[in-house]
């Protein structure tokens, strides 16, 4: 790549390969190979991400218990509440300045396991928030990565064939400058781009834009403004999918490209990581080097622009996606491991009884959602009077987050959330919703909540060395508390001379822990592996009872002599011959 144009002649054009096309110059038979692997694993992607086959509710369940690293949620949790007090900090910025970007509606979340409760603000959508960023960056990386592995396609793992550029804005803006205008006009450049390499077999799929800050002196343009002149230059990365082999026309694609935008431009090859692709419209660090005035003028010139909008196939895909109702989520799949599904959505009853399915906007990371799943009927608002406004609205429960330990636990939102006033009802769904979790928690074989919390905390000390902390999340499961109701009175405690050396060792990472031996289950304990539905349980006990009814009359049957087929029901149940 040359610097100035933004291409090179001598550089080698993309090649595509499809389901039915062998570029390479091959040996028949490895051909047939090929196109039958290729064909393999189309079916299977196909199978796989096509039309959602789980539920909102199917993911809480395998999602709720799922290890993470502990070292590696350190460093999330960390960077996760580097970015909220970022956020705080430019809040109170634009306040000052008298723009209020907390919304009316205070969301609190109840953790479903551990019972910590935590009161947070809901922010209207300033893209330049680092919170709003990363809750607004996740989908959108997720649905990226799905539509890249082949669904909806003919073709399997067409991701690899998919290119990244970046387009650059002619002239950086001074602070206070028309930044809303070059914004939009890259904006619109791109489009009609897009429009026109379709001859060339290229489809846009995605648009981020970005605007960096930086001085006149940081810049070296001192030649044209003052060295300490702040100034913002906008770009944007584009993914874009050449459909077909472009050899012969790679150069010209290069050349045109570049005439038309009238900038530079530069292709970067084939996309390696989304994530460094889909990223926020500004740095948090910039965002706070900004003085009051210059964020207020940020936040006029940002407001309601399209900061990442997906382009094409993929905006077409997404459109689908809503229509069905339906998400991109990361699902736990076991052992650790988690794959990208789509996930239809789940929220309050009909009049039905029926469940219907709207948006949740929850994800993984902790970002506080700005709708809410498995809503149920919001109470009326009290008429205007001397009245309090409504509390404790319970709106659901979100997907699993890593939010306060390692382990991934779903989250109650409840929004004006007023402990004092909560009714019978609220404290029951709450309740029920916190033993549901729990149940899950334990079936995936999580830890107690107190020992989840304490690697959590050991976590998080800086002191403690990345060894210790594995060690004593492999050993959390396995410590049992004598004071946890759970544990029987009668089983036996152990001494520590009892305990084996390696045993000794797990246990010395746990202060006041101690190790109980469990004693045999009852002998009289019925061994009949329960039902899993009250229907199929009933349906069992009416064959019993139709068994016990017959059972005269089949033994006189098996010692009588050969009967009538019509006595098969005893002699009450004979019919006319």
């Amino acid at each position: 790549m040359t610097a100035g144009r933004g291409y090179s002649p001598s550089e080698a054009a993309p090649k595509t390969v499809f389901q039915n096309q062998i570029v390479d110059n091959a040996s028949p038979g490895l051909a047939k190979r090929a196109a039958e692997a290729l064909a393999a694993r189309t079916a299977m992607e196909m199978v796989a991400n096509g039309p959602a086959k789980k539920f909102h509710h199917d993911v809480l369940r395998s999602n709720t218990g799922w290890e993470m690293d502990p070292v590696a949620w350190a460093k999330r949790a960390a960077a996760s509440r580097l970015l909220t007090e970022q956020t705080e900090r430019i809040v109170a910025a634009l306040a000052r300045g008298g723009i209020d970007v907390i919304r009316d509606g205070d969301v609190t979340l109840i953790s479903a396991v551990t019972g910590i409760v935590e009161s947070l603000p809901v922010y209207r959508a300033v893209r330049f928030l680092p919170t709003i960023a990363a809750r607004d960056r996740r989908p959108m990386v997720n649905a990226l990565k799905l539509f890249m592995s082949g669904t909806s396609h003919k073709t399997a793992y067409v991701g690899k064939y998919m290119r990244y550029a970046v387009f650059t804005a002619p002239q950086p803006v001074p602070a206070f400058g028309m930044l809303r205008d070059e914004i939009q006009s890259l904006s619109r450049r791109i489009s009609k781009w897009a429009h026109r390499v379709k001859k060339y077999g290229v489809k846009v799929l995605f648009r981020g834009i970005e605007f960096t800050r930086k001085t006149a002196e940081e810049r070296g343009m001192t030649d044209r403004y003052p060295a300490d002149t702040i100034l913002y230059h906008v770009h944007a990365n584009v993914i874009y999918w050449p459909m077909r082999n472009m050899k012969g026309e790679w150069e010209n694609f290069l050349r045109e490209t570049f005439e038309f935008i009238g900038s530079e431009w530069k292709d970067n090859g084939k996309v390696e990581n989304v994530e460094e692709i889909v990223k926020y419209c500004s740095k948090p660090a910039d965002t706070l080097a900004a003085s009051d005035d210059e964020l207020v003028w940020l936040y006029k010139e940002t407001q309601r622009l399209k900061i990442c909008q997906p382009l094409g196939p993929f905006a077409e895909w997404l459109r689908d996606l809503n229509e069905r109702k339906e998400k991109v989520v990361r699902v736990h799949v076991g052992h650790g491991d988690g794959k990208l599904m789509r996930v239809r959505k789940l929220s309050r009853k009909a009049d039905d009884g029926k469940p219907t399915d709207i948006g949740d906007g929850s994800d993984e990371d902790g970002n506080v959602p700005t709708d809410a799943s498995e809503k149920r009927e919001v109470k009326k608002r009290n008429e205007p009077g001397d009245r309090p406004p409504p509390a404790n609205i319970v709106l659901g429960l979100s997907l699993p987050q890593w939010r306060h330990t390692s382990w991934a636990e779903p989250m109650i939102m409840v929004q004006h959330y007023d402990p004092a006033r909560l009714s019978d009802e609220d404290c029951v769904d709450i309740s029920e919703w916190k033993r549901q979790a729990r149940q899950w928690w334990d079936e995936a074989f999580a830890p107690p909540p107190e020992e989840a919390l304490r690697v959590a905390r050991m976590a998080m000390d800086k002191t403690m060395s990345a060894d210790d902390v594995r060690e004593a999340a492999e050993a959390a499961p396995y410590i049992v508390h004598t004071c946890r109701p759970t544990v029987p009175h009668e089983d036996e405690l152990l001494a520590e001379e009892d305990i084996d050396d390696d045993v000794r060792s797990i246990l010395s990472c746990f202060e006041g822990a101690t190790i109980v031996k469990w004693k045999p289950r009852p002998p009289t304990e019925d061994d009949i592996i329960p039902y899993e539905t009250a229907e199929q349980a009933e349906q069992r006990a009416q064959r019993l009872a139709m068994q016990e009814a017959y059972e005269s009359g089949w033994a006189t049957r098996r010692l009588s002599a050969p009967y009538h087929p019509s006595e098969r029901w005893g002699d009450n149940s004979r019919t006319a011959a």
